[in-house]
């Protein structure tokens, strides 16, 4: 299986999916009109966040339109989050951009 490559965004999501239960959070797949979110998280007090997750969004301002377009297209005030494998991260829109890796090294929370 010499061409066989692993396909890291999948990774992530299930690294992402793992860690937010981890954390207690209810973790469910939505849909915003046309355009899926990753995943929609819950935690005990009702509060939400929202999570798109992509291995890297740095190399094609396509990919990095994709993922934030559902998040923008959110009309409430709960935290948005890009989640990535990225080194160099932005802010668009009020939207965060984390670094899994960081992000669950600080123990950081969604």
């Amino acid at each position: 299986m010499k061409g066989d490559r692993i396909n890291f965004g999948p990774v992530l999501e299930n690294i992402t999916f793992v860690y937010a239960r981890s954390h207690d959070y209810s973790v469910s797949v939505g849909r915003i009109g046309r355009l899926e979110c990753d995943f929609i998280l819950r935690d005990n007090e009702m509060n939400y966040s929202y999570i798109q997750v992509s291995y890297t969004i740095g190399l094609s301002k396509e990919t990095e339109d994709r993922e934030y377009r559902p998040l923008e297209s959110i009309r409430d005030n709960y935290p948005k989050y890009v989640v990535t494998a990225d080194s160099l991260l932005q802010k668009r829109n009020g939207i965060e951009h984390v670094n899994i890796i960081d992000f669950m090294r600080n123990g950081k929370l969604f």
